[in-house]
């Protein structure tokens, strides 16, 4: 067998076993399992497979520069409590944390990205891309909030909270490991990853909010290391395409922007908010598959005729108020579906009420549909 089959076997067998422990539901123990399962491989790769790659002679600038980066968005992050306040960690450093939390996340970054430095040493397409996925996924699984996958509701956090600034924040990892090594990438994730485990107080900031974050800052690390590093590399080797260069930006900025509006859409805790219209009740104007586009409700004016989204026995509900009474100073909300003959039993309030529906997408939930039809089946 050559050397490339070698290599490409051995980055499908960390890929393979990294998959199936995010499958089977390991709750709290993911974290753990990662570490165990690139350990192996971070210990056999460098003795099997020799290191070929170039690295920048601006490496240890890079080093240093995401370093300070790292320190500020720390610092940064910990300045929104002046907003939202301080609460105590669960997750600080104490013995029981320590070998639960800080240890495993701390191997698991530290494994993992050796593997990425000699995996990508290779210069190999396939085996960089099963690199690229298998650090995704270890990414995931040290999620100490990753919940099991049994409900479209879960998945979706899954997706938002964990799968999403997990394929941003490996583009920048493997883009500093293939130029700038292993050292970069340590500084980076030790710094803003290990600090919630070990400070006594944390920033009462959203989860939802913290994950934009997430999102974000690869990118401003990308296009700062970029443009004081790289564009000159570029322009001495004359790599200076320029419709290349908008092409990618653009293809860039739209996957951002979906990942972001998806993120914000999910969460439900911004100013706008979705949900897939499952049933018929409101055909014509609402039909089966449709997304409802919502924007939150803070005590707007509502009036008959408002199609609104709202919680009734535990369940949402995309309604049109059919009619309003005030009782002993209180409003009464009367819903019914289109479709339906009869008004909706009993009434809601202004508690009740989540959002007004403004704008449709015509079609965009039969995806989801279909995925929560597998979950009840």
């Amino acid at each position: 067998m050559t050397d490339k089959r070698k290599i490409q076997l051995s980055s499908a067998l960390v890929f393979a076993a990294l998959l199936i422990a995010l499958i089977v539901p390991l709750g709290e123990s993911g974290r753990i399992v990662a570490a165990v399962l690139l350990l192996p491989a971070a210990v056999l790769l460098p003795l099997f497979f020799k290191k070929r790659s170039i690295l920048s002679i601006n490496k240890n600038q890079v080093l240093l520069v995401v370093a300070v980066i790292a320190l500020l968005y720390v610092m940064l992050h910990y300045l929104t409590g002046l907003e939202f306040g301080f609460y105590k960690n669960p997750y600080r450093l104490n013995v029981s944390n320590f070998f639960q939390f800080f240890l495993p996340i701390a191997a698991v970054i530290a494994f993992s990205e050796v593997v990425r430095y000699v995996l990508l040493a290779q210069n190999d397409r396939l085996t960089s891309a099963l690199c690229y996925l298998s650090c995704v996924i270890a990414d995931m699984l040290i999620c100490s909030n990753i919940p099991a996958v049994t409900s479209f509701a879960r998945l979706m956090d899954l997706v938002a909270g964990a799968l999403f600034p997990a394929l941003v924040s490996n583009l920048l990892y493997t883009y500093l490991s293939k130029r700038y090594g292993l050292y970069p990438n340590l500084a980076f994730r030790a710094i803003t990853t290990l600090y919630a485990y070990t400070l006594p107080i944390v920033p009462g900031i959203s989860e939802s909010l913290t994950n934009l974050f997430k999102l974000f800052l690869p990118i401003v690390v990308y296009l700062f290391i970029d443009s004081l590093y790289e564009k000159k590399r570029r322009y001495a080797l004359g790599n200076t395409s320029p419709l290349r260069r908008i092409l990618s930006k653009i293809l860039t900025a739209v996957v951002v922007i979906i990942m972001i509006g998806t993120m914000m859409l999910i969460s439900n805790q911004f100013y706008f908010g979705a949900y897939v219209i499952a049933t018929d009740s409101m055909t014509g104007e609402l039909n089966r598959g449709d997304v409802a586009i919502y924007e939150s409700y803070e005590d707007q004016l509502i009036k008959e005729g408002q199609v609104i989204v709202f919680e009734k026995n535990n369940t949402i509900v995309v309604h049109r108020v059919a009619d309003i009474k005030i009782i002993n100073e209180k409003t009464r909300y009367y819903t019914k579906g289109d479709v339906n003959e009869d008004i909706d039993a009993g009434f809601i309030t202004d508690g009740d009420i989540i959002g007004l529906v403004n704008v449709k997408l015509p079609y965009f939930g039969y995806p989801t549909l279909w995925i929560r039809s597998l979950f009840k089946r």
